[in-house]
């Protein structure tokens, strides 16, 4: 159960850095700002996936 919520999870940290607007109140330019969110839903959603298969 942790495994698919760390897969879910990450799908929507990905979803959530592709589609959300850019950030207005971050010193943090927009590229960096989506590079920096989408690389921590990338981990989650690795790190689920590593877990489920190593499992079995």
């Amino acid at each position: 159960m942790k495994n698919l919520a760390l897969i879910i999870m990450g799908l929507l940290i990905l979803l959530f850095a592709i589609i959300y607007p850019l950030p207005t109140m971050l010193a943090i330019h927009g590229v960096a700002w989506r590079i920096a969110i989408g690389l921590l839903g990338c981990f989650s959603l690795v790190s689920g996936v590593y877990q489920m298969v190593r499992k079995r």
